[in-house]
């Protein structure tokens, strides 16, 4: 099989995890959004993330890491098995790539948030600190 075509099944193994990373946040499958100037990636962006992460670390750590892509000593083109353990490995690599970007967003809307918070907002900004989700919180603190 092409490396190529195994780089394209890594890619979509990502994808699946990247979005598995999406249904585990409170954000679902929402859309990508801008929020006060903050990127939200939504579920498109953890997918996209994930498969990058996937293709990337079996890149650097998978069996054909130092496969010449452009071609082999007597010309042929670079070939290689995909593993259980490639395509496993690729899902996991994907839910934490994506797991890392829906943390950064978070903790943007967070400093925001603490940032508008501390202008003296009252008791219900103060509750949904405690409670809401980052992108509510923030929501809360630009509302009042």
């Amino acid at each position: 099989m092409s490396i190529w075509i195994l780089l394209v099944i890594l890619f979509a193994a990502g994808t699946l995890g990247g979005t598995v990373n999406a249904l585990m946040s409170d954000n679902g499958f929402a859309l990508p959004t801008r929020v006060g100037g903050i990127l939200r990636p939504g579920w498109i962006g953890n997918a996209f993330i994930g498969g990058v992460a996937a293709a990337v670390s079996w890149s650097l750590y998978g069996p054909l890491a130092g496969v010449s892509l452009v071609s082999k000593p007597d010309g042929s083109r670079a070939t290689g098995d995909l593993t259980l353990a490639a395509l496993g490995g690729a899902i996991l690599v994907g839910v934490a790539g994506a797991r890392w970007l829906s943390n950064e967003v978070d903790k943007k809307l967070l400093r925001a948030a603490g940032a508008e918070a501390s202008k003296d907002k009252g008791a219900e900004v103060v509750a949904a600190f405690a409670s809401a989700s980052p992108a509510s919180v923030f929501q809360a603190v630009k509302a009042h």
